[in-house]
């Protein structure tokens, strides 16, 4: 199932939006399927989760469905319930043995946005990162800190556009069974590192969240 994920709920959690996605089917009375065990809960799971404040146009999840009902109907009941920005845009139905979203979406497309100086030659200031081999960043979680290579991660060159004192830079980010990296790390190294003119008030969009495979990138609703 593909939904959105509007400005109108970019400052839900993900534990957030994925409790308003299922008041969405519970008020749609759909009949879903629930875990067992002293505190069952849907059987809904997501391809990735949104950080606070980062919006998608298109945020995928898996539901397991008992009824026999035609997608169709089942999009029309659930947006008849859903809030604007959380509307469902796309349903398929598949068998119970394929891979989940979380376990087969392996690639994300931001969009990163924020004020910048005009007449900035973008193409030149992302030079040195595209083109180096690795580059080394210390990342810091609440348990530990380690180092990463963000070339593993970053999958193709950054690429910028500059309109009316703003920035858009555009980011391909691999996602592993170790990790990912968030494009706003990469924003603030560039800042910190390559001295990109950009602060600290910016706003990230999920344009996309694919499957690649032999180097193909695949919608997940097409698989």
């Amino acid at each position: 199932m593909a939904l959105n994920k509007g400005e109108e709920v970019r400052f839900l959690s993900h534990l957030d939006y994925a409790g308003a996605v299922s008041r969405i089917l519970r008020r749609a009375k759909l009949d879903v399927a629930y875990s067992e065990g002293f505190n069952p809960h849907m059987k809904v799971s997501f391809s990735s989760a949104l950080a606070l404040g980062i919006t998608a146009s298109t945020e995928y999840m898996d539901v397991d469905v008992l009824e026999d009902t035609p997608v169709e109907e089942i999009m029309e009941r659930m947006n008849a319930q859903a809030p604007k920005g959380m509307e469902v845009k796309a349903c398929r139905e598949v068998p119970l043995d394929v891979k989940k979203m979380m376990a087969a979406c392996n690639y994300a497309e931001y969009i990163v946005e924020g004020p910048a100086p005009e007449g900035v030659d973008w193409e030149a200031l992302l030079a040195p990162f595209n083109e180096a081999e690795t580059i080394i960043y210390e990342k810091v979680t609440p348990k530990k800190t380690k180092e990463i290579d963000l070339k593993h991660f970053v999958k193709e060159p950054l690429r910028a556009e500059a309109k009316d004192g703003r920035v858009k830079i555009y980011m391909g980010i691999g996602i592993y069974p170790e990790g990912t990296v968030k494009p706003s790390e990469i924003w603030k190294f560039g800042k910190e590192q390559y001295q990109w003119p950009v602060g600290d008030d910016y706003a990230i969009h999920r344009e996309a969240i694919m499957i690649e495979k032999d180097g193909h990138k695949l919608s997940p609703m097409d698989v």
